[in-house]
């Protein structure tokens, strides 16, 4: 089933107002054209993966992993996503005269699939793979909205535990779906009648505090050290 078989099932619940979804172009562009109404957002965590990646093509992991200002270096290039979208080539030129070398290929490719390249006017003459609309971090970060997936990604994986099952026949996975649904329908009547939810961890409390303080002082702050704060309350894991 793909993704406009689901928004027909789905009915009137298809009228969603917003997706998270990691930056993988088909899957991205399939969910924009069943879910035309809804708004549509990359993922942070999976921002922050696709980076890992490209320094371990790029033969830059252990540079990573023991120099700590080529980590605060490559993590900057991420926190461009916090950078408002109107001040983004601003932003991409200043950090590019900052860098080591050695990322400049990832800069390259940041411009690329991320930002566009400029014409001979200097304007952004052709459209990203992902455009910063997409996958900015810092409209999000001052409205509260969910920077990630990880909600559906531990999901995925409590239902993968609760299952128990690595291949099941059709008909024991719809047996266990049936079993996991039980349990969801009692932790929902919890939730009506007054249960708290899950705590979020305060570490993670914490680091949302801080983004939030960086991202409200953008127009107190030189580009730079702005980008370095963001970059130090996120990891590359």
């Amino acid at each position: 089933m793909n993704y406009s078989d689901l928004s027909k099932r789905c009915g009137h619940f298809s009228i969603q107002r917003r997706s998270l979804l990691t930056l993988r172009w088909q899957g991205m562009n399939s969910v924009r054209q069943a879910f035309p109404r809804a708004e549509h957002h990359g993922c942070l965590f999976h921002l922050t993966k696709s980076m890992k990646r490209q320094l371990s093509e790029n033969g830059l992991l252990q540079r990573y992993n023991a120099e700590p200002r080529f980590v605060l270096h490559a993590r900057m290039i991420n926190a461009l996503a916090f950078a408002p979208t109107d001040n983004l080539d601003d932003a991409f030129d200043a950090l590019s005269n900052q860098l080591a070398n050695e990322l400049t290929t990832i800069m390259n490719r940041l411009e690329d699939n991320y930002i566009g390249r400029p014409g001979r006017d200097n304007r952004r003459s052709r459209p990203a793979l992902f455009p910063p609309e997409i996958w900015s971090m810092y409209q999000r970060t001052i409205s509260g909205i969910d920077k990630t997936n990880n909600h559906a990604e531990a999901a995925h994986r409590c239902l993968k535990r609760e299952l128990d099952l690595v291949h099941p026949s059709i008909w024991k996975f719809i047996d266990g779906l049936h079993r996991v649904q039980k349990g969801r329908d009692v932790t929902y009547e919890q939730y009506v009648c007054g249960e708290p939810g899950p705590v979020k961890r305060r570490e993670y409390i914490l680091v949302d505090q801080r983004l939030l303080t960086t991202v409200n002082n953008y127009n107190n702050r030189d580009i730079i050290k702005y980008l370095r704060g963001i970059a130090h309350n996120f990891l590359m894991e």
